[in-house]
C-alpha cells in the first residue's frame, strides 16, 4: 500500500516539500475570521437570549372594541377548517365585532358549505391566472369587501388547519388598544410530537417564537412573521396600495415593508393559535424551497419612502432595518467559512496521505473539527428552542435529546433546498397547495377543541 501511494504521488504531486503546516495554519485564520463575523454582526442574539429568559408584560383590557375582518385562504380545505372555525366560534371577544371570511376559488369547494353551517362568509375568487400565491388571495377578498362597503380596522390573518384559543382575539384587541399597527401571537402546534419531521419543524418555529420574535419585539417593535396567527391594520394595507404582499412569502414581504416604513409590530404570546407542522420529508422540502425563494425576492417594491411611520423613532429604525438584513448571513457566512476550512482539511489531508507526510493524522483531526463545530453549532441552535420552549413543545426528556441530536440533519434539508431550487425554476415559482390532514396531537390544541380549555 505504502508503494502504491508512493507512486501515485510520483504521478500527481511533482512538488513534494509542500509545508502543510503551514497551509493548516491559514485554514485556521479562515476559521478564525468566520468566529469573528459571527461574533461581531451576531451581536444582538446575546440580548435576544437574554430577553428570552424574561416572563413578557401582559397588556391591561382593551377599552377599545376594535373590528376585525378574519381571512382565511381555504382553497379545497373543507376537511379541516372545521376545526378553525369552531375555534373562532368559541372566541370571547364580541362576535358583532369580527366577521369571518374564507377565500376559495370556485362555489362547488364543499368549504363552502362548511362554512355556511358556522353562520359564516365566503369569497370566491375570479382572477386566478397567474395569481395562485396566497398574498392574492388575500389581495382579492381585500378589495372585493371595498367594494362591498365594508370597513374593519384590520385583517386577521389565519390558515385553514389553525386553530385559535378562545382569548386569542381579545388579547390581540388588547395589543391593537397599546397602538401597535401590526400584532403576532404564539404559534403553538397540533402535531408536533407526531414525527420526526413535525417535531423538528415545531422546534425552528418555537425558535423564531421565543427568540427572534421576542427580541425583536423588545428592541425594535417589529415581529417575525410567519405566516398567520396576526393582524395588520387597515390604514397599512390602504397606505401601501392595497394588498401588495403577493410573492412566495407574503409573510416575509409584509415584514419587509413593516421595518422600511416603520409600522409598530408587537409579538404578544399570550395570544395563542395552533398550527398543524408536516409530517412527511416531502412535504417539509417542497415548504424549505418556498421559504429560501420567497426570502430572496427583490423587495425594492416594499422599501419606497412613503409613508413613513413613528418618524420619532428613526434611529431605532435604521438599527432595526441592519438587524433584519443581517439576520441569518453572520451564521450562514461562519457555514461557509467552516465548510471552506473542512474541505481544505480534507484536500491536505488526501495530499500528505498520498505522500505519507506524519502529519497526515493531523490535519484528519481538524477536518473532524470543523465538521463537529458544524454540527454542534446547530444542535446548540436546537437546545436552545427545546429549552425555552418546552412548555409548549411538551416531548419529553428522550424525544427532546433525539431532536437537539438530529436538528443538524433537518437543518441541512434548507441546503438542499436551496440547490434543488436553484436547478428546478418550476419548484421555486409556482405555488403548490400543501395538504393538511387535521389531525391533532397537542392535548392543548384538542382541548380547545373540545371546549374544555378554559377562556
Amino acid at each position: 500500500m505504502k508503494g502504491k501511494f508512493s507512486v501515485l504521488s510520483k504521478m500527481f504531486i511533482p512538488v513534494l516539500l509542500i509545508d502543510y503546516l503551514e497551509l493548516a495554519g491559514y485554514l485556521e485564520l479562515v476559521v478564525a475570521a468566520g468566529l469573528i463575523v459571527l461574533a461581531i454582526f451576531s451581536f444582538y442574539y446575546f440580548l435576544y437570549f437574554v430577553e428570552c429568559l424574561k416572563t413578557p408584560k401582559k397588556f391591561e383590557k382593551g377599552k377599545t372594541k376594535y373590528r376585525y375582518a378574519v381571512l382565511i385562504p381555504a382553497r379545497n380545505e373543507s376537511h379541516v377548517i372545521g376545526n378553525l372555525l369552531a375555534s373562532l366560534k368559541k372566541q370571547d371577544y364580541d362576535p358583532a365585532y369580527f366577521d369571518v371570511y374564507a377565500i376559495v376559488e370556485s362555489k362547488d369547494d364543499p368549504t363552502c358549505q362548511i362554512v355556511e353551517e358556522f353562520g359564516y362568509h365566503y369569497i370566491v375568487r375570479t382572477r386566478l391566472e397567474n395569481r395562485k400565491t396566497k398574498g392574492f388571495a388575500l389581495q382579492e377578498a381585500i378589495e372585493y369587501l371595498k367594494e362591498q362597503g365594508l370597513h374593519y380596522d384590520s385583517y386577521m390573518i389565519f390558515d385553514a388547519d389553525n386553530i385559535a384559543e378562545p382569548n386569542f382575539i381579545r388579547l390581540l384587541n388588547d395589543s391593537k388598544n397599546q397602538g401597535y399597527q401590526v400584532s403576532v401571537g404564539y404559534r403553538n402546534f397540533t402535531n408536533s410530537k407526531k414525527n420526526w419531521v413535525s417535531a423538528c419543524s415545531a422546534t425552528l418555529f418555537a425558535y423564531m417564537n421565543q427568540f427572534t420574535s421576542k427580541g425583536r419585539s423588545a428592541y425594535f417593535e417589529k415581529a417575525t412573521l410567519t405566516g398567520t396567527g396576526y393582524y395588520v391594520d387597515a390604514d397599512v394595507v390602504e397606505g401601501a396600495g392595497g394588498w401588495i404582499w403577493t410573492g412566495m412569502t407574503e409573510d416575509v414581504a409584509l415584514t419587509t415593508y413593516c421595518y422600511y416604513h416603520n409600522v409598530s409590530m408587537h409579538y404578544y404570546p399570550y395570544a395563542v393559535y395552533y398550527d398543524e407542522q408536516p409530517t412527511s420529508f416531502k412535504v417539509l422540502h417542497k415548504q424549505h424551497i418556498r421559504w429560501i425563494f420567497g426570502y430572496m425576492e427583490k423587495k425594492d417594491k416594499y422599501k419606497s419612502k412613503e409613508p413613513m411611520y413613528h418618524e420619532d423613532h428613526m434611529v431605532r429604525r435604521r438599527i432595526g432595518i441592519m438587524e433584519y438584513n443581517l439576520c441569518i448571513w453572520p451564521l450562514v457566512s461562519f457555514f461557509i467559512f467552516e465548510i471552506i476550512a473542512a474541505l481544505g482539511y480534507i484536500a491536505l489531508f488526501i495530499l500528505a496521505a498520498l505522500q505519507q507526510d506524519p502529519n497526515a493524522g493531523f490535519l484528519w483531526g481538524h477536518m473532524v473539527l470543523q465538521i463537529s463545530l458544524l454540527y454542534l453549532a446547530l444542535c446548540l441552535a436546537g437546545l436552545i428552542s427545546v429549552v425555552l420552549d418546552r412548555k409548549h413543545l411538551q416531548f419529553g426528556f428522550w424525544k427532546s435529546l433525539v431532536v437537539i441530536l438530529t436538528y443538524p440533519f433537518f437543518m441541512c434539508d434548507f441546503l438542499f433546498a436551496f440547490f434543488d431550487g436553484l436547478f428546478h425554476k418550476k419548484k421555486r415559482t409556482t405555488w403548490d397547495r400543501i395538504a393538511h390532514s387535521g389531525e391533532i396531537t397537542n392535548e392543548e390544541a384538542k382541548e380547545v377543541e373540545d371546549g374544555k380549555k378554559g377562556r
